[in-house]
């Protein structure tokens, strides 16, 4: 019984670090002070220690022997490997998504995005960022693909933490979630695949353009 309440605690911990870095309220880089978030959360250092190992599997912390905890800060190279998988996901969720759409997906759908839309109308950066973030998420849950969920779960918020501003215009990235709803609602499979991929590969583009500038001049290069 008494790990069964660690094991509980231990989650309640990791999502609330995993919600502090989705916020941004803890930003890539950032050591992890042990003292400070056990007297926050008020928790001993056990289920922080544990919730800071999953975190690491996740690629949103990072634990440095001897130094200890750092929310993860992606490479400009990371960040584009990271964007390539995802754009070649997601789009494959998308079109899912539109094939299997029921009555309550429906409804969720027009949900999370009617809350990104309020977001985008209240020009609040930060909550943008979270409805974003849950936005994608529910669209990938509606693939009922859930092997395709798991993985890009993780994904989404390593890139919503480190996105170092790659995010396009909020009202660009309105509209285009707006088509793909609409595409997604009409059951048109081959129009939200399209859509998904289009929406995802101009961050991909300017992240290929930042690995490239972090790289420099290759040696005997032109």
């Amino acid at each position: 019984m008494r790990e069964s309440r660690f094991e509980d605690l231990a989650e309640q911990v990791y999502r609330a670090l995993r919600e502090m870095i989705l916020t941004g309220e803890l930003v890539p880089g950032q050591k992890l002070v042990q003292e400070a978030l056990s007297e926050r959360l008020g928790v001993s250092r056990t289920p922080l220690l544990a919730a800071f190992s999953k975190l690491e599997k996740e690629l949103l912390v990072e634990l440095v022997p001897r130094r200890g905890a750092y929310v993860k800060r992606l490479s400009p190279l990371e960040l584009l490997h990271l964007y390539d998988v995802r754009l070649r996901l997601e789009p494959l969720g998308a079109a899912e998504a539109a094939r299997n759409l029921d009555a309550a997906g429906r409804a969720e759908l027009e949900k999370a995005f009617s809350a990104y839309r309020d977001c985008v109308t209240d020009r609040d950066a930060a909550r943008v960022r979270v409805a974003d973030f849950e936005f994608h998420g529910i669209l990938m849950r509606l693939s009922r693909n859930s092997i395709l969920d798991r993985i890009l779960s993780s994904f989404a918020i390593v890139l919503a933490s480190n996105q170092r501003g790659l995010m396009k215009p909020m009202e660009k990235s309105l509209a285009e979630h707006e088509a793909l709803v609409e595409a997604i609602l009409r059951g048109d499979e081959g129009r939200a695949e399209s859509i998904m991929h289009a929406h995802l590969a101009e961050a991909r583009d300017a992240a290929a353009a930042l690995a490239a500038g972090a790289a420099g001049p290759a040696a005997g290069g032109i």
